[in-house]
C-alpha cells in the first residue's frame, strides 16, 4: 500500500488525539467519511492501527483508534518523505524567484513596490538579501488599492503576485501598464 498525504494526516491523527468514532477523525482531518472508511479498513489489514476497547463507564463499552507500533513507524517514515517533498517545493519555489527577480534587477528597474501577500513580500526580501540583487522593495501592499499612499516618482516598477490583475486595474490606479508585472 502506497502511504499519501491524507494517510500521514489520519496517521498523525491517531497519534496526537484520543479518537473513538470514524466520524471524529473525519472531523479532525477534514478528510470525508467514507475516505476514512475505507483507509482504517487498509491501516486495520496492514496492522498499522487497531481497536482497543476502554470502558469509560461499568455500562458502555468504549472504543479507541489506536497506533500500533508498526503505524508509528509508518508515521514516522511518511512524516521524513513529506517533510523532504516539501523542502524539494519550496526550493524549486524559491529558485524560480530568485531568477524572475534577478531578470527584473537586470532591467533597470530596481526600485520596486510589491502587491500580494506579507509572507511572500518576506520571501522576496530575503532572496534580494541573499542573493544582493540591485533591487530596492520600495512598499509592500496588499491590494492595489493601497498603491494610492505611494508618490509616483519613489518607484520604478510594480511587481503584483496575482497575474490576473490586468492594465486596465493599473491604468485605474494611475499607473502606466509598462510599470507593472507579474512576479510569475
Amino acid at each position: 500500500m502506497l502511504l499519501s498525504e491524507k494517510h500521514f494526516q489520519i496517521l498523525e491523527t491517531l497519534g496526537g488525539q484520543e479518537i473513538s468514532t470514524q466520524r471524529q477523525l473525519a472531523q479532525f482531518t477534514g478528510i470525508s467519511l467514507g475516505q476514512i472508511n475505507y483507509v482504517l479498513k487498509q491501516f486495520l489489514s496492514k496492522g498499522l492501527v487497531k481497536i482497543g476497547n476502554f470502558r469509560k463507564n461499568p455500562h458502555k463499552i468504549g472504543y479507541a483508534y489506536i497506533l500500533t507500533p508498526k503505524g508509528i513507524e509508518a508515521k514516522s517514515k511518511l512524516a521524513a518523505r513529506f517533510i523532504i517533498s516539501k523542502l524539494r517545493e519550496y526550493s524549486n519555489i524559491r529558485n524560480k524567484l530568485a531568477e524572475r527577480l534577478i531578470a527584473i534587477a537586470k532591467n533597470g528597474r530596481n526600485r520596486i513596490i510589491f502587491i500580494g501577500p506579507e509572507i511572500v513580500k518576506e520571501f522576496i526580501d530575503s532572496i534580494i538579501y541573499e542573493k544582493a540583487l540591485a533591487l530596492v522593495l520600495v512598499a509592500h501592499c496588499e491590494d492595489w488599492q493601497d498603491i494610492k499612499q505611494y508618490d509616483d516618482n519613489s518607484f520604478d516598477l510594480v511587481v503584483e503576485f496575482n497575474a490576473n490583475q490586468d492594465a486596465k486595474t493599473a491604468k485605474l490606479n494611475g499607473i502606466s501598464s509598462d510599470r507593472v508585472i507579474s512576479l510569475w
